[in-house]
């Protein structure tokens, strides 16, 4: 009887040291797999600046984070949707920073052409602010980022001077997929911006030339050399652009050809391309240095005003950790915290993530897809520029002849020039 009896109790602890030390190790999982920060111990909480579309996941993190760096205070500053909203929280946010004050973390968007609605955002021009020293150098922190994990091409935009400035988070592009019943004449879409622009294939030209008016961003590289203080591009080489563009769009405003399964598709939404069985010609819109550019849509800095840098890197090391880009989430006391994020921007900086985001396509678009994604050769920010360019474009191509064109086009890159040099 006292042997069952000695058993039953020692069990009873056995099951006790197991729920326990099960405990413990729940909480410290994370810590685990990378070393916890030693953070500023201040009052202060750590301010947060975030656009409304991404309060929620933004909440998701920081649930995990004060459980682990034992309820430190937070306090998110949400960028409103609307225009007018959205205007008004910005110049507030603006003005905190001038004063030296704002917030320490910023996981902002750059300016969208493509919005179907446009709002404010807090810089207009990322990379400007990179090279002004808007935000804190993250150079002595990357130790604590395990960086193998992120896609390298794209992490690079961030590097300003050769520093780490700030971390790109979702990227975008555009894809074209056509049926093969739909390009009788193709055999190989070219690389190279100006073939492509003078296609015969009746479809791309088409496509294109309708496409062409909203990416016309897309066909340049970088636009600025921040460092130089100089445009990257010649005048010749942009009005030349502007001629082959305009020519394109007029060229495929005449015809009648009727496209009867095509899909115009970022990045971000290819799983619209799915079906096993599914094949198509995928294609995006070649850039002039012959290779495609990808446009960086949500990123993360620290403000170079923050007091508590520590904690601010401490938040950035949770949001780009593997088990929050994974989706499988961190696992803390009974639950998992911060588990199937996704950022509704764009692919995540994640390696495996656009390999994750191919699995319902048919193996000759995910092959072609690849091969895209291999010759991308220019990673940017969304910024001033792209919305500059659409702008030329539309207002170039308005004009009725030539003297009033030239006009236009010497006026903005004038323009243009002032605009650099401040």
């Amino acid at each position: 009887m006292m042997g069952k009896r000695l058993k039953k109790i020692f069990g009873l602890i056995l099951i006790n040291i197991i729920l326990v030390s099960g405990s413990l190790n729940a909480e410290t999982v994370y810590a685990d797999i990378r070393a916890k920060i030693e953070i500023e111990k201040t009052e202060m909480p750590l301010k947060i600046c975030v656009d409304e579309e991404n309060k929620k996941t933004a909440l998701q993190i920081v649930a995990a984070w004060k459980k682990i760096y034992k309820n430190n205070g937070v306090e998110l500053m949400v960028i409103p949707s609307g225009q007018q909203a959205s205007e008004e929280k910005v110049q507030e946010i603006q003005n905190e920073i001038t004063t030296g004050e704002g917030p320490d973390v910023f996981l902002a968007e750059g300016p969208n052409p493509t919005w179907s609605e446009q709002r404010a955002v807090v810089f207009e021009d990322p990379q400007k602010e990179m090279y002004q020293g808007t935000f804190l150098s993250l150079k002595p922190y990357m130790k604590y980022f395990d960086i193998d994990i992120l896609e390298e091409k794209i992490l690079s935009a961030g590097v300003a001077n050769e520093e780490q400035i700030l971390l790109p988070m979702t990227y975008d592009y555009f894809l074209y997929a056509f049926t093969t019943q739909d390009l009788p004449e193709n055999t190989k879409i070219s690389r190279n911006w100006l073939e492509l622009a003078r296609q015969k294939e009746k479809a791309i030209q088409q496509i294109v030339g309708q496409r062409s008016g909203v990416q016309f961003f897309d066909t340049f590289s970088e636009v600025v050399d921040y460092k130089k203080k100089t445009l990257l591009y010649s005048e010749e080489q942009i009005k030349k652009v502007l001629d082959e563009t305009v020519a394109l769009k007029t060229r495929s405003l005449a015809l009648n050809w009727k496209i009867k399964d095509t899909g115009v598709v970022s990045l971000n939404d290819l799983e619209e391309l799915g079906g096993e069985k599914t094949v198509h010609t995928v294609f995006a819109m070649p850039n002039q240095e012959g290779g495609f550019t990808a446009n960086v849509t949500l990123y993360a800095g620290i403000n170079k005003n923050t007091k508590q840098p520590l904690k601010a890197v401490s938040f950035l090391q949770m949001l780009y950790s593997e088990e929050v880009l994974s989706g499988k989430g961190i696992e803390l006391e009974d639950r998992r915290e911060a588990s199937n994020i996704r950022f509704p921007q764009g692919v995540s900086i994640y390696k495996k993530e656009l390999e994750k985001r191919m699995r319902s396509l048919s193996r000759q678009d995910q092959k072609q897809i690849k091969t895209i994604q291999e010759e991308v050769n220019t990673v940017r920010f969304y910024s001033v520029w792209d919305r500059e360019l659409n702008s030329l474009l539309s207002k170039y191509e308005a004009q009725e002849d030539e003297k009033q064109k030239e006009h236009v086009f010497i006026k903005t890159i004038q323009k243009w020039k002032g605009k650099i040099q401040k």
